[in-house]
């Protein structure tokens, strides 16, 4: 027996240790386990995203209504269903605005000077462009 032990650590010297493991229920690992994915996650997450030059904007977004964060979150990083999001992924034939006359790309910059959604907050006229642009 003495000479197994001795063959296991020659053969296996990264592998193989003298201490003893005791058994350890699920229950008392999930925590540790769990937190030990989060972090990955995060640490990867972070790592993403550092690279995203929406990154600094979206910190900028306070804890407003929910339709009010959504509208903002959507058009600070461009997946915001407007006319140059939904050509960009193949839904629209053309990115220019269907709401008025001006033949401009319909994206962020084009809701504060669209002629069909004027007098509102930029969260009224995304919402409102997004109902009109289901109608037509």
């Amino acid at each position: 027996m003495h000479g197994m032990n001795n063959f296991k650590i020659l053969c296996f010297p990264f592998t193989y240790s003298q201490t003893h493991i005791r058994e350890t229920s699920y229950r008392s690992i999930k925590p540790h386990l769990k937190q030990v994915f989060q972090s990955v996650y995060r640490h990867e997450l972070e790592t993403r995203l550092s690279y995203k030059p929406w990154k600094q904007e979206i910190a900028k977004i306070p804890n407003w209504s929910r339709r009010k964060a959504v509208a903002e979150f959507r058009l600070c990083i461009g997946h915001d269903c407007l006319g140059t999001h939904l050509h960009r992924i193949g839904i629209r034939p053309d990115p220019y605005c269907m709401l008025c006359s001006f033949r401009e790309p319909m994206d962020k910059n084009h809701l504060g000077q669209c002629t069909a959604l004027l007098n509102r907050t930029e969260c009224e006229r995304y919402w409102k462009a997004r109902t009109k642009m289901m109608e037509n």
